[in-house]
């Protein structure tokens, strides 16, 4: 629960920094085309990009790790796998009532969504099918602003003039043509998951004005006279419209889009300003990759590329022979290489029968994956344990002590002799 509550803070986080790019940077643009498609790219992007998991390379670290990684033979991937705690501490009464709460909410705005799609199907059976101008409607008997819902559009023809009708139809056909309609959905499902959070209402009347901007220029484009067209915006804004999920030819922000329809258009330069989009996607995939838990950033810093001897909780086997005195060759590919009793399955089933996840990290739900090498001698016995990538010690250990637990290996050979070689064993620990 707790990593769902800490996506949730994430997202609103993300909703909050392009909503306040957008009205720094973007708002007063004529681009509705593109705007459109920057505004869906900030919900989307809001949503994907804390679920990111970037590894950032830390400062100073140079490549001979990672050469000396790849120099050893790398064994396939041994997976641990073990079941979450389910014995975790409950959350404060605070935070219970806080999710409660929220889970009202979203609930209560899910269903009022699904109130106005009902509403929706109401008006589409009760409305009676025409045409008007070639183009297909529906008829409405209540008085009713003209309205249109992907397909479908909605006219109560005693409340619109026969000289304005043309305007109308055209208006709702872009709306239809350009299926605006998932743009009013998509938002209304973002406001329930978000409701708490100002931003998001707010970008979604953005991405509403903006669809009407595009219906409006579409109207302008078509031959109607702009000055007429506007006294008739004027005429039907005190009259009511659809449900609220529709897309209305009577929308509200009637300063906004006169404004819009009278603006110069905005220079092609202007394009080159949304390239700043990087600096709060940026910082959303920051926010996303920072840890919510002392833990967590325990873990996180703990991880290296660099190789670094790991304490050694139990003592290795007694067969383990003592570091020779005198440094002989590590081979890495040799004629023959060494061999685990049995083969490869026989090691990773040996690894998955011996490996114990070990507690501290399942309580503080850490996983991953740790890279240990380690040095086949020439009697096959095992030496020289390095942890090439760190996922936290507990887990570095246990990972190590299953190395070390491991009976002689077939040594290599080359030219008939055996040989000391080099091998890299990754062990991935997965809650389930």
């Amino acid at each position: 629960m707790a990593s769902e509550l800490v996506y949730l803070l994430e997202v609103n986080a993300g909703l909050v920094l392009f909503y306040v790019f957008y009205r720094l940077f973007c708002v007063s643009d004529t681009f509705f085309v593109w705007k459109r498609f920057v505004l869906l790219s900030f919900v989307a992007a809001s949503f994907l990009l804390p679920l990111a998991d970037v590894e950032w390379p830390a400062p100073g670290i140079v490549s001979s790790p990672v050469a000396d990684y790849m120099s050893a033979f790398v064994l396939p991937e041994a997976v641990a796998e073990a079941s979450a705690p389910s014995d975790s501490a409950p959350f404060p009464p605070v935070v219970s009532a806080l999710v409660l709460l929220y889970v009202a909410g979203l609930c209560l705005l899910a269903l009022r969504m699904i109130v106005r799609l009902g509403s929706v199907c109401r008006l589409l059976c009760l409305s009676s099918p025409g045409s008007l101008h070639g183009v297909n409607v529906r008829f409405l008997s209540e008085p009713s602003g003209p309205f249109s819902f992907f397909g479908w559009i909605f006219v109560c023809r005693r409340d619109v003039e026969a000289s304005d009708e043309e305007e109308v139809l055209a208006h709702e056909r872009a709306h239809v043509r350009q299926w605006h309609s998932l743009d009013v959905l998509l938002m209304e499902a973002v406001t329930a998951v978000c409701w708490w959070n100002p931003f998001a209402w707010l970008l979604r009347r953005e991405v509403c004005e903006n669809l009407e901007y595009l219906a409006d220029r579409s109207v302008l484009e078509s031959g109607f006279p702009v000055r007429k067209y506007q006294y008739h915006l004027v005429e039907l804004a005190s009259r009511p419209s659809g449900t609220g999920i529709t897309n209305h030819f009577n929308l509200s922000y009637l300063k906004k889009r006169i404004i819009m329809m009278n603006k110069k258009k905005t220079s092609r330069a202007g394009y080159f300003k949304y390239a700043l989009l990087a600096f709060p996607a940026f910082a959303l995939l920051m926010l996303g990759n920072m840890s919510c838990t002392s833990e967590k950033k325990q873990a996180d810093e703990s991880v290296t590329e660099q190789t670094a001897p790991v304490s050694e909780p139990v003592q290795a086997p007694a067969d383990t022979p003592a570091p020779a005195e005198t440094e002989e060759e590590v081979y890495t590919v040799v004629e023959q290489m060494p061999e685990f009793p049995g083969g490869v399955q026989k090691l990773l089933d040996f690894i998955s029968q011996n490996i114990q996840y070990p507690q501290t990290a399942m309580k503080q739900n850490v996983q991953g994956r740790a890279i240990v090498q380690f040095v086949i001698e020439k009697d096959g016995s095992l030496s020289n344990f390095n942890v090439l990538r760190s996922v936290h010690p507990d887990l570095d250990a246990e990972a190590v002590r299953v190395v070390k637990s491991m009976p002689k290996w077939k040594p290599g050979m080359q030219k008939g002799e055996p040989v000391r070689c080099k091998y890299t064993l990754p062990v991935m620990f997965k809650l389930q």
